[in-house]
């Protein structure tokens, strides 16, 4: 049990990365709240992993407070931060993304990410210990086409890790990233571009695996972060990506 007796809060829980995170970290002992705006999948994650649901959109403040205020009343403290909640958008060329779609990506992909760090910390660096973990993406590694916002917003997650793990280290509170890969995430929009057989072909052959990966995949490498196995590690980008950003696949002769 990795995480046994620890209190960990994960933004965006309710499905995909988030959900897996939450499961994972719940079989390894951990007291686990989901804050979401998707209500129902958020309870039921909640209730599957044992834990809490609080409806939460990380992109109002007050909310996150609140959510992060209802972890420490329920269970005492907060441990563990895992921010997974974001906005990926449509598919625009950055001089025709409408205004309120830039806003939004930042809204929930960068600014809900500081909210939530910053409430958090304070009751880690309280008690002297804590770790935070943001789900980034190669997006904001590589870049990607008509994903401005997003990657905007990816990119910046890596520099508040740094910032908060130099502001907060002599506290015992470790802050790291995650850049996940192609993930089979079971959101409808990805089911319908899985239907097209050259966006599978581009995938597979973008990582050096030949697959995508899976939610599971990316809460093993949460759940070791947020463990005591990384007690030396902060400010970092773990990169789970089958390969994606190390250059081509191998060529088929």
């Amino acid at each position: 049990m990795r995480v046994e007796g620890r209190v960990a809060l994960v933004t965006g829980g309710s499905t995909g990365i988030g959900r897996a995170s939450v499961l994972r970290l719940a079989r390894e002992g951990a007291s686990v709240v989901v804050a979401d705006i998707n209500d129902a999948d958020g309870e039921e994650t909640a209730t599957s992993a044992g834990g809490r649901f609080v409806h939460c959109d990380v992109s109002d403040p007050e909310q996150v407070q609140r959510a992060v205020d209802e972890t420490v009343a329920a269970f005492g403290t907060i441990d563990i931060l895992v921010n997974s909640a974001a906005f990926l958008g449509g598919a625009f060329p950055a001089g025709d993304m409408p205004d309120d779609e830039w806003r939004r990506g930042i809204a929930v992909t960068l600014d809900g990410i500081f909210y939530a760090s910053k409430c958090a910390v304070q009751v880690m660096a309280a008690q002297g210990r804590g770790s935070i973990v943001s789900i980034a993406s190669v997006e904001g590694v590589a870049g990607a086409a008509k994903h401005a916002a997003y990657v905007t917003a990816k990119s910046a997650i890596f520099g508040l890790t740094r910032s908060m793990a130099i502001d907060y280290g002599t506290s015992g509170v470790r802050v790291n990233a995650i850049s996940p890969g192609i993930i089979d995430n079971g959101r409808p929009e990805q089911a319908e571009l899985k239907k097209d057989p050259e966006v599978m072909r581009f995938w597979r052959e973008m990582t050096v695996l030949d697959r995508m990966g899976t939610p599971d995949e990316i809460a093993n490498a949460v759940l070791f972060l947020a463990s005591d196995e990384a007690s030396y590690i902060t400010g970092q980008n773990l990169i789970v990506d089958g390969g994606w950003t190390i250059g081509h696949a191998p060529l088929p002769w």
